[in-house]
Order: C-alpha cells, then structure tokens, then sequence
C-alpha cells in the first residue's frame, strides 16, 4: 500500500470496482466459488483461499473517494451525485448479500453513506436512504431462517442459550468469569472449544476471560486512539481523493471494531466480523495492513506533492 501510486489508483478506479464485482460474480458460481459453512466467499487458488469480499473493500472505498474527488459538488445534484455513487455501491453490497454475507454488506453500505455525508450529501438524501436500506435488509433477514433465528435467539439469549443464543452466553461467560483482571493467559476455559469461533468472531470475549476488562478497555482506547489520528490528519489533507480514501480507510476499521464489540456484549444480533489486528484471518489481516499501508502513502503522498509544486 505505501507504494502504489494513488494517482493512477484514482485514475483506474472504476476498472478495479469492476474487476471486484466480476470476483464477487465468480464467488457465487458452483465449482468457481468454494462453500463453507453454507455461504460461498472464498475463491481457492492453490493452496491459498481469498475472501473477495474482504478486498472489494478497497474498492468500493476507492471508487466513493474518486467520485467524491470528481464531483465536489456533491450536495447540489440529487441524481448524478448521490443516486449514483449509493446505487453504485449498492450493487457490490448486493453481490456481497448474495454470498450471503450481511455484516460486510451492511459494513461497507455504512461506510460508503457515511463518506457521501462527510462529502456534503443532504441529509434528508441520506435519511431516505438510510431507511430504504434497512426496510431492505429486514426484509432478507425475515425471509431467512437462519438470520430469523439468530434475531429471535438475541432478544431472549437465555432462553436460547442451548441453541441459537449458544456462543453469545458463552460469550458473556466469559466475560462475567474473567473480571476486572482475568484468570490469566492461557488459563481461560472458552477457548477449549466451548466457544465457537473464538479466534475470531468471539476473540474479545477470550480476550476479556484471560486478561480482563481492564485489557479490553485499553484494547478499546487503543482504537479510538487511531481512529481519532486517521480523522485528524485526514482533515489536514487537501487533495480531495486522499482525503476521502483517509476517511474511508478509517471508517471500515472502526465500524468494524463496533460490530464486533457489539455482538460480543450482546448489543448487536451475532454476525461474523472480526476484530481488526486481533482476530485470526488471512484475508481480512493482509487487507488492514495494505489499507494502514494506502493511509502512511496518503500522509506522505500529499507533502511529496507539495514539494514537487514548489520547485515548479
């Protein structure tokens, strides 16, 4: 990431959305995309399985930020400057849907809509279609059972704790047995398989048992840390593009420190998203250090500009 050239990134922005919707086209497809657990979200090449999904991230935070960049009048045309880019967006997070794969679709709708408001989109715009949105998504949710039993499990967790509610209460266990310090490293009982996808989904809640809620506190503070860094030195950009892939970069790792907390404490319905720099996973890991890598190129692309203005 600290070595691409954003100006062609800009450049060639569209050609790489629509290279990742081809991959998340390919996903669906029988023989092409590999199933797991009931979705299909991997493409096998070789000896190495890529989520698409993960990295149609990029691309869709790439695409808003050029189009933004083009279109800095965002907020005064209804139909070229904001029906596109959300409707744009829209379709990707419908391929991602059709995986299905909810939480990413929702992450990256999130995302995209929050970029067209700090880009000075109306708000009764966004209001609209915020609202059309989740009518849309609760409508998926109902007309499929499994996600159905998952929102009915969340509202009564200890009535459903041997079946839907299951690795929320094992969750919360772990919370309630490792305190204000934990039982120390090693020494938790949820990650000998009595929590499922401990080392991903649910890695805050071992993380809570083995070191406390005063590590999870910090863990947390530590985010905010960088998500506050990431918004303050975007602000100082002035080239348009880098400052919304800035903004872009940074609101896909804390909505997902959001979801992922959520769901573990039981604030949120349980979905699949990882804890950034913490849970395992390749695709999702390699993806947040080349976006950490896009940010330091940002920073430095914006000074090297500069420099090269002055001399000419």
């Amino acid at each position: 990431g600290c070595f691409i050239n954003l100006k062609q990134l800009e450049r060639y922005s569209n050609a790489l959305l629509a290279l990742f919707a081809i991959a998340l086209v390919l996903v669906l497809i029988p023989g092409i995309g590999r199933l797991v657990n009931g979705s299909r979200r991997w493409l096998s090449l070789g000896p190495f399985n890529i989520q698409v999904s993960e990295f149609a991230k990029i691309a869709i935070i790439v695409w808003v930020a050029a189009y933004v960049s083009r279109n800095t009048t965002v907020s005064n045309d209804f139909w070229s400057n904001f029906v596109i880019p959300l409707a744009v967006s829209a379709v990707i997070c419908g391929l991602i849907l059709l995986e299905p794969d909810y939480g990413t679709a929702m992450l990256m709708g999130a995302v995209a809509f929050t970029m067209l408001f700090l880009a000075g989109a109306r708000l009764s715009y966004l209001m609209f279609a915020l609202i059309s949105g989740t009518c849309v998504i609760s409508i998926l949710i109902y007309l499929n059972p499994t996600r159905m039993r998952r929102i009915i499990a969340f509202l009564d967790v200890e009535n459903n704790k041997l079946d839907g509610a299951y690795q929320l209460w094992q969750g919360i266990l772990a919370f309630a047995s490792g305190g204000l310090w934990g039982v120390g490293i090693g020494q938790g009982r949820q990650q000998l398989m009595y929590l499922p996808e401990a080392h991903t989904d649910f890695i805050c809640a071992v993380l809570s048992e083995e070191l406390g809620s005063v590590a999870v506190i910090g863990v947390l503070l530590v985010y905010l840390f960088l998500f506050m860094t990431i918004l303050y030195a975007a602000s100082q950009l002035k080239n348009i593009f880098y400052k919304f892939l800035s903004y872009g970069i940074g609101l896909t790792i804390i909505y997902q420190v959001i979801i992922n907390v959520g769901v573990v404490i039981g604030l949120l319905p349980t979905k699949g998203m990882v804890l950034p720099f913490i849970s395992y996973g390749g695709s999702n890991l390699v993806l947040l250090f080349f976006m950490i890598g896009i940010l330091l190129n940002c920073f430095s692309a914006e000074t090297t500009d500069g420099i090269e203005q002055v001399y000419l």
